[in-house]
């Protein structure tokens, strides 16, 4: 007997996900102006087999899916399947503040993913992901009174960022023990950002202020998992997950450049620049499953990520003085609590409708970064959707899934500003027999 492996395949699809860097890297993915605070946006960590149950995984444990959120669940890989997984998501935007509103439109590409089994209980799984999110340019326009003679002033204070960080990560999941697993992954997470704030005045002798921050970030970042499961009665299972990620500190620098200029020369230019400017947040997550017949899923999340001890380059006034340092104030520690249920009409039919499986959740979650000096916008998320068989000669695993997500996000402060979202998620989890066996007669 012996076993065949299509390579080819597995290094095309590893080119792919090679070839996708850049794209990953270049995607904006939002407009909203509160991604001016510390690192970004956060992006969602769901992959298309949970995005429509909000995010909820930690206690999520399936031969065919990838579920990157932990890793004790690649031990569960099917041993003659490779895994391919990719996620996009279409997203409209709408802003509200002081009566004005905003309307904007982006796409993303959501993640990348393949997994294997590399033998008896040991899976692997590599991929890749946006982890935040930059993305804003906007402007005010106030009008001044006639403080020194020279009539009435107009100022205009225009702001604009882009940027993000990215994770590229590999990792394994071991079953040691039957109904425990445990599994890591080794993250490597890059990216850089741009932020720039200028004041321009209507007099065109008076300087125009201009201050622009920017940094880079590059590192190695670990996280762990463990699963249990257990079979109640014959046909309700039960797994219990949780994983943890380490914070640490980053040897990355941050600049700082202030300008003041006119219309004929620079006056005057000011950089700082700031060694050992980050800290990354340690975070650990706890959730559960209860699966019935292969029909019924009902899950529930609860993750914490420690910001508040993170650093993160910031101005700060001291004594009249304003000064530019590493800062750990500017974030606050992150709560997110996320409930899912999946349903299968019936799993032993027949019938491709048969096996088309319905999602729906909801997720609530506090902010990490302060707007300032304030609570950042907290968020709210419903969301619903359907996984769809694709069934062809070569493979009855494959899946079609496709998802609708509701957020809003708003500050606790009075008059912030209001975001709702509105996503179209669409993700392929290609499915096929590529470790076969020969058999010898």
């Amino acid at each position: 007997m012996k076993t065949r492996f299509r390579g080819g395949r597995l290094l095309l699809a590893i080119a792919a996900t090679a070839l996708a860097l850049q794209a990953t890297a270049q995607s904006s993915g939002t407009n909203s102006p509160y991604s001016r605070y510390g690192f970004g946006i956060l992006n969602d960590e769901a992959m298309g087999f949970n995005k429509g149950m909000a995010g909820v995984a930690m206690g999520m444990r399936d031969p065919n899916i990838i579920n990157r959120q932990n890793p004790a669940s690649y031990s569960e890989m099917d041993s003659l399947r490779f895994l391919f997984d990719v996620g996009v998501s279409l997203q409209t935007s709408r802003l509200r503040e002081s009566g004005r509103t905003v309307n904007a439109n982006n796409s993303t590409l959501d993640y990348l993913a393949a997994a294997f089994r590399l033998r008896k209980d040991l899976g692997f799984s590599l991929g890749l992901r946006p982890l935040t999110t930059i993305g804003y340019d906007f402007n005010s326009t106030t009008d001044m009174a006639d403080l020194d003679g020279l009539g009435a002033q107009t100022t205009t204070s225009t702001y604009s960022g882009n940027g993000g960080l990215h994770e590229l990560y590999g990792g394994l999941g071991w079953q040691p023990l039957k109904g425990v697993s445990i599994g890591g992954d080794v993250k490597y997470i890059w990216g850089d950002y741009s932020h720039s704030s200028s004041v321009t005045y209507s007099e065109t002798s008076i300087q125009t202020l201009r201050r622009s921050y920017s940094g880079r970030i590059n590192s190695l970042n670990f996280d762990i998992g463990v699963q249990a499961y257990r079979k109640i009665g014959k046909k309700d299972r039960i797994v219990v997950g949780a994983t943890y990620a380490f914070g640490h500190m980053v040897n990355q620098s941050a600049t700082f450049i202030n300008t003041q200029n006119n219309t004929s020369s620079t006056s005057s230019a000011d950089t700082v620049t700031l060694k050992n400017a980050f800290r990354l947040p340690s975070s650990g997550g706890i959730g559960i499953s209860w699966n019935h017949d292969y029909q019924w899923t009902v899950g529930l999340d609860y993750t914490l990520q420690r910001w508040s001890r993170c650093k993160f380059p910031e101005l700060r006034e001291r004594g009249g003085t304003t000064r530019y340092i590493v800062g750990n104030g500017s974030f606050q520690d992150r709560h997110r609590i996320a409930a899912g249920v999946e349903f299968v009409p019936n799993p032993r039919g027949l019938k491709v409708r048969d096996h088309i499986c319905y999602r729906a959740g909801v997720a609530y979650s506090t902010p990490y970064a302060k707007v300032n000096g304030e609570k950042g916008p907290k968020s709210f998320l419903v969301s619903a959707g359907a996984a769809f068989p694709i069934v062809n000669r070569y493979t009855s695993h494959s899946v079609l899934n496709v998802s609708a997500q509701w957020e809003h996000m708003q500050a606790s402060t009075t008059g912030a500003l209001k975001e709702d979202y509105l996503r179209l998620c669409v993700g392929l989890t290609f499915s096929a027999r590529w470790f076969e066996q020969w058999k010898v007669r």
